[in-house]
């Protein structure tokens, strides 16, 4: 504006306009960019529903109205602005006739007055500078609120995130857990396959092991027959009767044990004469062992072998000036079932031994000797009653277990032993009772068929034959091992008797000091 002019400057007037038009555009565009911040953020809860409450209730409006106030200004001044070129168009060249303006803009000329608002232009600055602080107030709570609204968003956000996080550590957690379940399920599921498999191979393993068991058993039970007899023949010797038959019978039985256990594919395996294969136990120590103080007393010592338990080897030892004595005493026949099973003492074991061949049984009482341990160099003296006198023929008849074990006696009683062949080494004591029909099982070593026997007994052997306790018909009686044979012993005044009784007790077997006696028992059995 020239210096000369008098009013408002109307290009400034519009500049203003200009002005406050972009300033109420920029209040509209914070309005909305604010409103879309409040309304399109995820949150949720009583603060965000605070702040979106006042800002439509309070501040949206506000800027609302701020704005609109701005365009109205806008509008009047450049209303003012045009009325200014109007009137200086009209009046040109001359002084303003009027002493000022009209409300609608004009200024006094002079710097004179008090103008309250310093013309509309200051009025006007002063209204827009109050909007624009309001505006500006309204912001920066809007800021301020937006602030705290994303603060408590990224605290709930951050709240979520650890949440979700815990939640997916405990999903994850949980999906490890499953793996491991199903891999703990996974592999008892193969381990209860291969388990199965494997019971299945088992099963079928026995069945077949079963199977051909009892073949085994038939051709063992066929080879013990040609050596009773071709093999008896080729060595010399004329085939026994009795260990014909025993074989014969063995034989015949291992073939229907064959039919058996074949027939039913193996789920039937009886074991028909099947004599295995001999274990013995660790010794146990017998308290209080009897003292062999005569022949009758050893005779008892069987007897409590008996009755210790099925399978036993009682093995009594004698500390003599002349080192130890060893006396084993062993038992008779305690199984009467064909089918083999755990105790050698049984029906089968009396058809091996007395078929000529090596009993498991036999093989059990040496290898409870070995289990004893016998002092080396001791005296060993074998005691049998019925089976166990024909175990204690088989062994003395080997040569080899007779030397191994420095066995220097053998005494029987109410056992076939007549077909042995005894080392002549060994001192033996053969006693029977007249009609005990056992001892007599091997028809004095008749030659087969039923052809008379010859004798084997040397100079070493005593035989002594006893009175029957009772009836000649009394067939248990006279077999009975635990009162009526060490009866027989005891009121024996046979001198063949007495004097071997005397050469034990010379020998050191037979003691009067319980002190110098102690004894072991060893469990033998049959592995089938």
């Amino acid at each position: 504006m020239s210096e000369g002019m008098v009013g408002q400057d109307p290009e400034k007037v519009r500049e203003l306009a200009r002005a406050l038009e972009n300033s109420a555009s920029e209040l509209e565009s914070v309005k909305q960019t604010t409103g879309n911040a409040v309304w399109s953020f995820d949150g949720w809860g009583p603060n965000v529903d605070q702040l979106r409450g006042e800002w439509e209730t309070q501040h949206a409006p506000m800027l609302g109205s701020i704005a609109e106030s701005l365009t109205t200004f806008a509008q009047r001044a450049k209303a003012n602005a045009d009325a200014q070129d109007q009137t200086s168009n009209t009046y040109d060249g001359g002084g303003s006739p009027f002493a000022g303006v009209s409300t609608q803009g004009s200024a006094n000329a002079g710097g004179g007055g008090d103008d309250d608002g310093g013309g509309p232009l200051d009025w006007l600055g002063d209204k827009a500078g109050d909007l624009w602080d309001a505006g500006g107030d309204a912001v920066d709570w809007v800021g301020d609120k937006a602030g705290d609204a994303a603060g408590w968003v990224g605290d709930k956000a951050g709240d979520a995130a650890g949440w979700i996080g815990d939640r997916a550590g405990d999903l994850w957690d949980a999906g490890g857990d499953a793996v491991s379940w199903i891999g703990d399920k996974g592999s008892d599921a193969l381990g209860w396959i291969g388990d199965k498999g494997s019971d299945a191979l088992g099963w079928l393993g026995d069945r077949a092991s079963a199977i051909g068991g009892s073949f085994q058993n038939l051709g063992d039970s066929g080879m013990q027959l040609w050596d009773a007899t071709g093999g008896a023949i080729l060595d010399g010797e004329w085939p026994r009767t009795t260990e014909v038959l025993a074989s014969t019978i063995r034989l015949g039985g291992a073939a229907v044990g064959v039919g058996l256990t074949a027939g039913s594919l193996g789920m039937f395996d009886p074991k028909v004469f099947d004599d295995g294969d001999p274990y013995a136990g660790e010794p146990s120590e017998v308290t209080a062992p009897r003292t062999p103080t005569s022949v009758s007393e050893l005779a008892l010592g069987v007897t409590d072998s008996y009755k210790a338990a099925d399978g036993n080897i009682r093995i009594t030892t004698i500390e003599g000036p002349d080192g130890p004595k060893v006396i084993v005493s062993v038992p008779g026949t305690e199984a009467w079932n064909p089918s083999a099973g755990d105790n050698p003492m049984d029906v089968t074991g009396n058809l091996v031994t007395a078929g000529g061949g090596r009993s498991t049984m036999s093989d059990a009482v040496v290898l409870a000797m070995e289990n004893a341990n016998i002092p080396p160099g001791a005296e060993v003296m074998m005691v049998g009653h019925s089976q166990g006198g024909m175990t204690v023929a088989d062994l003395t008849s080997d040569s080899a277990f007779v030397d191994k074990y420095n066995v220097t006696n053998a005494m029987t009683y109410g056992s076939p032993i007549d077909s042995a062949h005894i080392d002549p080494s060994v001192s033996v004591l053969e006693m029977q009772h007249q009609h005990d029909a056992v001892p007599r099982l091997d028809l004095g070593d008749s030659r087969f068929p039923f052809l008379p026997g010859g004798q084997n007994e040397g100079p070493n052997h005593t035989s002594v034959t006893f009175d029957d306790p009772g009836s000649a018909w009394d067939a248990a009686g006279n077999h009975d091992h635990s009162e009526n044979y060490p009866n027989s012993m005891a009121n024996s005044t046979d001198p063949g008797y007495l004097a071997y009784q005397q050469s034990l007790r010379d020998s050191g077997f037979l003691t009067d000091d319980p002190g110098s006696v102690s004894a072991v028992d060893v469990h033998v059995g049959r592995k089938n």
